[in-house]
């Protein structure tokens, strides 16, 4: 049995509260900033996990708020206005906001080797990939966002802009964890709705 936890960029950490309840449970296939801190979790332990995930967030917020586009709720002012198009100017130059550096910051001490997979797109090939084994390359996946950093091993990026539902690599007996926006409630305001 396979658990997939799922969720479009920023709704993907609602899945943190049940990450612990499903760990050891079958293996899991992890995306976006909920795979990043369920790597860094078991690297680091909790209290590091939650801390570095709470810093990559507050230190890429801009962009990642730009990326996010109405998911995130504020009032849209000339200053959000100039930030996007701050960010379209250097999307026009390059793929990428952020070197692979600052990625790499945020992986400090994660070592070791995981019993999980990040789901990722793979650009040459055109298919959907999982990066498993070393807990460095799979978190190093999970938050290799397009757009945010270089392509992980110049090739992968993390699917957690790309899909929802991860059917892929569904199988029988599968849990699949997710957030799905409902179209029904109207536009949302906020990442929590």
């Amino acid at each position: 049995m396979k658990i997939h936890f799922r969720g479009y960029g920023f709704q993907g950490l609602a899945a943190l509260e049940h990450i612990s309840d499903l760990a050891g449970k079958g293996n899991m296939i992890l995306n976006g900033l909920a795979g990043y801190y369920t790597v860094t979790a078991e690297a680091l332990g909790e209290g590091e996990a939650i801390s570095r995930l709470n810093d990559f967030v507050k230190s890429l917020f801009g962009t990642l708020k730009v990326m996010e586009g109405s998911t995130i709720s504020s009032p849209v002012g000339l200053r959000d206005k100039l930030q996007k198009i701050r960010h379209c100017r250097i999307w026009s130059r390059q793929n990428y906001v952020f070197e692979s550096d600052v990625r790499d910051f945020f992986l400090k001490g994660v070592s070791g080797s995981k019993d999980a997979s990040s789901e990722v797109f793979d650009l040459e090939e055109r298919s959907l990939k999982l990066i498993s084994g070393a807990a460095g390359e799979v978190a190093a996946s999970c938050i290799s966002i397009p757009g945010l950093f270089p392509t992980f091993m110049g090739r992968y990026v993390t699917t957690t802009f790309l899909s929802q539902i991860p059917v892929s690599f569904l199988s029988d007996g599968d849990i699949v964890l997710l957030n799905l926006r409902d179209p029904s409630f109207g536009k949302l305001k906020t990442a929590s709705n």
